[in-house]
């Protein structure tokens, strides 16, 4: 298994984290009675969900880390893309001499 392939698994494993994480904010908000989260997809406030975690005292870090998860994924990917089909998107079997 090449670099390229490692890195786009790593990737795809961040970002599924990432929206796992995602995914049991709105199901914690929706148990608080804000059930308009569940059907906001990209436009969730996350400003919301600190208010209510400063009222529930939940944790902030699980907000930073989907947050990060979501930038590795996305750099995994990319950097992961580039190291397996190379500079150009064209996968060619003919090497230059």
């Amino acid at each position: 298994m090449s670099v390229g392939v490692i890195l786009q698994i790593l990737g795809g494993l961040s970002l599924g984290a990432a929206a796992i994480i995602d995914t049991i904010f709105r199901f914690r908000m929706a148990g608080k009675g804000h059930r308009i989260g569940l059907l906001k997809s990209g436009n969730f406030d996350y400003r919301e969900y600190h208010k209510l975690r400063r009222r529930y005292g939940w944790m902030a870090w699980p907000v930073y880390l989907m947050w990060a998860l979501y930038v590795l994924g996305i750099a995994f990917l990319i950097a992961g893309s580039f190291a397996h089909f190379g500079a150009h998107a064209i996968r060619s079997n003919q090497h230059p001499p």
